[in-house]
């Protein structure tokens, strides 16, 4: 069983497209868990209303926790998911409708490969749309100039992979547990977790409908050269070194378990924080601690 996870917050205007588009799947072994966080508008009736109609499949949770924020949503949804496989949706967008079977298909095999006990992240491109799903990009990737396998010292300083397009296996999810508290962003945690002790598998087809509406295109578009170029060096040092202290979170709670290589490798940029100026770049410069091009590139020496 394959436990989809869909965290919610005013979201309306578009739940009810994103529910049937996972009813419309070719892969039927799954159940949807919602959480609302909290929503002032129709969000909970519309999720009510569909899981009413669709007992067994579709579990609308309810608890006193109050806002969570989308992090601390998705870590309580975790908490209550026991599917062997878990995929993590947002109520903005559209799968298409084989999203759940080629998705699964690549995780299977990838772990007759491996074996099952190997952690194992699935992932998948996405076709960038707005509001009405008229076609921004065919690939959010190549839109974005990610790589789809990155390799840790990218993978530490930006995020190529988004958690809309993501499965992952029992194992990965055991090693990861739940999203640490202080660590920025709830879809970075486990391909993180997956590049260290596990294999991160891409199949280069788009199988969701990425949307981009009023109230996300403001941030969707900073990642545009211009919008980079725009910032000020404060809001590059903060972003920056939120990187590094997500490294230095991860070392916290894996340090132990890590094998020579990655443990120096996280003791070393855990230190850059509290480190002089010319550690700082040293450290930078010597472990490739860079983002896409080379203005970006230029932003972190800059800001570390």
């Amino acid at each position: 069983m394959i436990d989809i996870l869909m965290p919610t917050y005013n979201g309306a205007r578009y739940v009810r497209q994103q529910i049937e588009s996972l009813l419309a799947q070719t892969c039927t072994k799954w159940r949807l868990i919602i959480r609302d966080d909290g929503s002032s508008d129709d969000t909970v009736c519309i999720c009510q209303e569909r899981a009413a109609a669709h007992p067994g499949k579709i579990r609308l949770l309810s608890d006193a926790r109050g806002r969570l924020g989308v992090t601390g949503n998705y870590g309580e949804l975790l908490r209550r998911s026991e599917g062997e496989y878990v995929m993590f949706c947002d109520q903005d967008d559209v799968w298409l409708s084989t999203k759940i079977e080629k998705t699964l298909n690549i995780m299977h095999r990838t772990e007759r490969e491996y074996g099952d006990s190997m952690p194992i992240l699935a992932h998948t491109d996405s076709r960038v749309v707005d509001e009405n799903l008229r076609m921004i990009a065919p690939s959010l990737l190549r839109f974005l100039h990610r790589a789809p396998n990155p390799s840790l010292n990218r993978l530490c300083m930006e995020l190529p992979i988004y958690g809309h397009s993501v499965m992952i296996n029992r194992s990965l999810r055991q090693i990861g547990g739940i999203i640490p508290e202080g660590f920025r962003s709830w879809d970075w945690w486990y391909p993180l977790v997956a590049v260290v002790f596990g294999r991160i598998v891409y199949l280069d087809e788009p199988l969701t409908l990425f949307c981009r509406h009023a109230q996300t295109a403001t941030s969707f578009k900073k990642h545009g050269v211009l919008n980079y170029a725009a910032k000020s060096l404060s809001d590059h040092r903060r972003r920056v070194h939120m990187s590094f202290q997500q490294c230095e979170i991860f070392y916290e709670k894996f340090g132990p378990c890590l094998d020579a290589e990655h443990r120096k490798f996280f003791a070393s940029v855990s230190s850059i924080r509290t480190a002089n100026w010319i550690t700082r770049k040293r450290l930078v410069l010597h472990h490739r601690l860079f983002k896409t091009g080379p203005l970006k590139t230029l932003g972190v020496l800059l800001a570390a």
